[in-house]
């Protein structure tokens, strides 16, 4: 296994932090605006920032595999990871977790679930906002991070292909919309997903003519930019929110497991589109959010998924808030 300091050390941000600059892997792909900064503690769930809060829907749970994340690392390794971070080398129900910005008079849904036609144990975003006391109509946003099912699908109605939220306006990076709508792109991608990228291609051309595309470091509603992710599908990209000088880091699928993005993110992981640039992007976005401090919510880690990533050795590890 590669020495993850050794990478992070010879990445870019080793060699000098622009305070207005986030780098990570091959420059071009992932250059985006991360003004240094950092936000107090905060309950699990809610986050005050500034006159604006983040807070945490879930949308229901996924299953999946050990087989299916890990495909390369051998098995006796796999079970010593788990048993060094004290759980069980098994693939457990995992979170989804949906993000509702408040800041600047708007209501902003990062990522909207995939609906009910995608798992059983999923979809269940609808219900949480109404609990919650958000309407659909009152989202006067909705930004993706990323076009797989589980983070798109859930902006249109299975049945009659409404719009759930009506009164939105939606916002995608700009590559995942290229990658995602082309004609052929069920032949761009591995077998598991050649199904789901029609879904998605249909679902992003059923908003086309409320969707605006913003690149990596562009403004894409107030206190909210686009920092280039890449690697877990061609154009992910993580939501960062300011106001003044705090900040929240919505990671989308940039770290997805608790245990193995963080303690071995140098491990190819299974639904990873490019795996050689999803590590890069892991290993610099650890390093950043560790020295920097930046509140973390991720779509598929603990709870509500909110936390922070510290330093553990010669890798990390995420501390639920």
């Amino acid at each position: 296994m590669p020495d993850t300091q050794d990478m992070v050390r010879r990445g870019p941000l080793a060699q000098g932090r622009d305070r207005r600059t986030f780098v990570a892997g091959v420059a071009a792909l992932l250059a985006s605006a991360w003004p240094s900064g950092r936000i107090s503690a905060s309950p699990v769930g809610l986050l005050n920032l500034g006159e604006g809060t983040v807070e945490t829907a879930s949308d229901g749970t996924l299953l999946s595999s050990l087989g299916f994340m890990l495909p390369e690392a051998p098995r006796a390794e796999v079970d010593a990871l788990f048993r060094a971070a004290g759980e069980p080398a098994e693939a457990g129900p995992i979170p989804t977790n949906a993000s509702i910005v408040r800041i600047g008079g708007e209501v902003i849904l990062i990522d909207a679930g995939s609906g009910n036609s995608f798992q059983p144990t999923a979809g269940k975003l609808a219900e949480t906002l109404e609990a919650a006391g958000v309407s659909r109509e009152a989202v006067t946003r909705v930004v993706f991070t990323h076009a797989h099912p589980d983070h798109l699908w859930g902006a249109v109605d299975d049945f009659d292909d409404s719009e759930r939220f009506p009164n939105a306006r939606y916002v995608v990076p700009a590559a995942e919309w290229d990658f995602w709508t082309r004609d052929d792109v069920e032949t761009k991608v591995p077998d598991w997903l050649k199904g789901l990228a029609v879904g998605s291609r249909r679902t992003l051309k059923r908003l086309e003519a409320k969707m605006e595309r913003r690149k990596p470091g562009e403004t894409i509603a107030p206190g909210l930019t686009y920092v280039a992710t890449p690697g877990h599908t061609p154009g992910h990209a993580s939501v960062l929110v300011e106001a003044g000088r705090e900040q929240v880091l919505i990671g989308g699928d940039a770290l997805s497991h608790a245990v193995i993005s963080f303690r071995r993110p140098a491990w190819a992981f299974g639904s990873d589109l490019d795996r050689d640039l999803a590590i890069r992007t892991r290993l610099t976005l650890l390093d950043r959010l560790a020295n920097e401090r930046v509140t973390l919510v991720g779509f598929h880690l603990p709870g509500s998924g909110v936390g922070r990533v510290e330093r553990s050795g010669d890798a990390y590890r995420f501390v639920p808030a």
